[in-house]
C-alpha cells in the first residue's frame, strides 16, 4: 500500500491449537491493560487463566493478539518520491543525488506518534521506485550514494533504533515492485529475497514486514519468501497484498484506504491463492493523512482532526488496527501541520477513555462459568486479561451493568477475550431509563446498537444518553459466550 491505487493484501495466520483460559498480551507504548492508556515500557503479557472455556478455532497466535492489542499503528512514507514530487517516481530523472533531508530526525517522528498513542510504526524502507533508505550491498541505488550523511546515513538504522528506544513496535515495508532493478527480470526474487534478509537481520526485532500486492510480480514464489521472513524474525507478522498473499502471510488489508470497516468486519478469512481456509486473519486498514497521497508534497491538503476521529471509530471501532500514514517533510521530519494534528488526536484519544462510568460497578449475568475467576464483574474491572464467561452449555446470554447512580455516556465499548476466538455471532445493547428496559437503542447515526462480530473491539458513538443500567446480549455464539470488557464513557 503506497498510494491511493494499493491494493494491499490479504494474509493469513496458522491457528490450530485450542487455547484454554486469556493469555493475553498487549503491545507498546501507551497500553495498560484496560487497553486505554499509557506504558512506555513496550509489551506486556497478560497471565493464563485456567479452568475457563476453552478456544474456538481458528485462534489467534500470541503475536497477532499483540497486533491486535496494538489498535493504532503510523505509516511513514519517505523516499525519493518525498523529493520529485511524485507519488509513484520518475524513473528518467530521479537519482540518489535528490535524497538530502536538511535536518533529518528519526527520534522526532517517533516522540510524536508515540506521544499521540500509537505504538506501532511502519517505514517505506523501498518504494516502487526502487531505491533503498538503508546502504543495501545488493544496489547503489540507495542512501550510499546520496549526498545526505555524505552517504554514511542509513534511514532504516536510525528509525528503528529510536522506536526500539522508545519501546515501540517496528513495521518495514519492502515493495515488492522496483522500477529500477527491474522486478520483472528473472532474477529479481534472488534480489528481493537478498533485501529481505538485510533488514531482517540488521534491523531487528521487526514486528511486521509488508509486501504490497500493486503491480507486484506474480511469479515469485511468496510462501517461501515469507517462510524465509520467518526464519529470520520468528515473531514478525506477514502482511501481503492480496494480489500475491498465499500461505505464509497472516494480516490482511481492510479492502480500502478511507478508513472504513463495518459491524461485520470479522478476524476470520479466506487467504488467496492457496492459502488456507478459515483461519485467523486480521484486517489492517491503511489511511493517509495527506489522501489521496501517501508521500509529503508542499500542496497536500491534510484531514481535519474531526476527520481522523471519524477514521477511528470506523476503523479500530469496528475490529480493525488502523495504520495512519504520516509522511515526513523534505526537511527530514515530520511537517508541522501533521505535528499538529498528532497533538490534537493525542489529547482526544487520552480523553476518550479517561473515565469508564461503569469500571467496579455492581454487575450481574444470567449465566456464569462454573469454575471461579470468569463472574459478570471480571467485563466491567478494567482489564481486558480477565473476562466473563457464560455457563458452559450457554450460547444466548444477558450481561448487566446497574451503577449506583445513573450515568450519562456518549460512547460504548465492548470487547471479547479474542485468546479464545471470535465467538460472538449476534448481539444487541439495551438500556434501563426510568425503570424501563428500552431493548434496540440507537447510535448517534440512528443505527439500532447491534451487531455481529465483537472481536477485538467495537465501539460505539451515542447521542449523550442518561441510563440507570446498561445491558449487553448476546443473541447467538459459536461457543459460549465471553466478554472481556464493557466499558461505557
Amino acid at each position: 500500500m503506497t498510494s491511493e491505487k494499493t491494493l494491499v493484501g490479504m494474509t493469513f495466520a496458522l491457528a490450530t491449537a485450542l487455547l484454554a483460559g486469556n493469555g493475553c498480551s498487549s503491545s507498546v507504548n501507551a497500553l495498560f491493560r484496560d487497553g486505554t492508556g499509557g506504558s512506555s515500557s513496550g509489551g506486556q503479557s497478560c497471565p493464563g487463566l485456567s479452568g475457563g472455556p476453552m478456544g474456538m478455532a481458528p485462534i489467534p497466535t500470541a503475536t497477532q493478539v499483540a497486533y491486535q492489542r496494538t489498535e493504532l499503528m503510523s505509516f511513514l512514507h519517505f523516499g525519493l518520491n518525498t523529493f520529485d514530487g511524485t507519488e509513484y517516481g520518475d524513473t528518467a530523472k530521479d537519482t540518489p543525488s535528490l535524497f538530502n533531508p536538511t535536518s533529518f530526525d528519526a527520534a522526532q517522528w517517533v516522540s510524536a506518534l508515540k506521544a499521540a498513542g500509537f505504538r506501532q510504526a511502519t517505514l517505506v524502507t523501498k518504494h516502487s521506485t526502487g531505491f533503498c533508505l538503508w546502504p543495501s550491498a545488493y544496489t547503489d541505488y540507495s542512501v550510499k550514494n546520496s549526498p545526505w550523511k555524505n552517504g554514511q546515513g542509513d534511514v532504516v538504522k536510525e528509525f528503528t533504533d529510536a522506536m526500539h528506544s522508545a519501546g515501540m513496535r517496528v513495521g518495514l515495508y519492502l515493495s515488492p515492485w522496483d522500477a529500477h532493478y527491474p522486478s520483472s527480470s528473472s532474477s529479481y526474487e534472488t534480489y528481493f529475497r537478498d533485501q529481505v534478509t538485510e533488514l531482517l537481520t540488521n534491523y531487528g526485532p521487526v514486528s511486521e514486514i509488508l509486501w504490497d500486492g500493486y503491480n507486484a510480480p506474480t511469479s515469485l514464489d511468496w510462501s517461501g519468501i515469507a517462510q524465509l521472513a520467518h526464519q529470520l524474525q520468528p515473531n514478525v507478522l506477514v502482511w501481503m497484498g492480496r494480489e500475491i498473499a498465499t500461505t505464509g502471510a497472516e494480516l490482511r488489508y481492510l479492502g480500502n484506504e478511507n478508513g472504513q470497516a463495518n459491524r461485520s468486519t470479522s478476524n476470520v478469512g479466506d487467504v488467496p491463492n492457496g492459502g488456507p481456509s478459515n483461519v485467523w486473519y486480521p484486517a489492517e486498514a491503511p489511511v493517509s493523512d495527506r489522501t489521496p497521497n501517501w508521500f509529503w508534497h508542499p500542496n497536500n491538503t491534510l484531514m481535519s482532526l474531526n476527520s481522523l476521529q471519524t477514521i477511528y471509530f470506523n476503523t479500530v471501532g469496528m475490529n480493525t488496527t488502523l495504520n495512519l500514514n504520516v509522511p515526513p517533510a523534505t526537511t527530514g521530519q515530520l511537517d508541522g501541520p501533521d505535528v499538529t494534528l498528532l497533538q490534537q488526536f493525542g489529547t482526544w484519544y487520552a480523553s476518550l477513555y479517561k473515565t469508564n462510568l461503569v469500571r467496579g460497578q455492581p454487575a450481574t449475568a444470567d449465566s456464569t462459568w462454573a469454575t471461579p475467576g470468569f463472574e459478570a464483574g471480571k467485563a466491567v474491572d478494567g482489564d481486558v486479561c480477565t473476562y466473563w464467561a457464560a455457563a458452559s452449555g450457554s450460547t444466548p446470554a444477558r450481561l448487566e451493568v446497574t451503577p449506583g447512580s445513573a450515568i450519562t455516556f456518549a460512547v460504548i465499548s465492548i470487547r471479547e477475550p479474542i485468546d479464545l476466538g471470535e465467538r460472538t455471532t449476534g448481539y444487541h445493547v439495551e438500556i434501563r431509563q426510568n425503570g424501563t428496559w428500552n431493548r434496540s437503542p440507537t447510535d448517534a447515526s440512528g443505527a439500532t446498537i447491534a451487531g455481529t462480530v465483537i472481536g477485538q473491539r467495537q465501539l460505539w458513538q451515542v447521542n449523550p444518553t442518561t441510563a440507570e443500567a446498561i445491558a449487553l446480549v448476546i443473541d447467538s455464539a459459536r461457543d459460549v459466550p465471553a466478554i472481556a470488557e464493557l466499558s461505557v464513557y
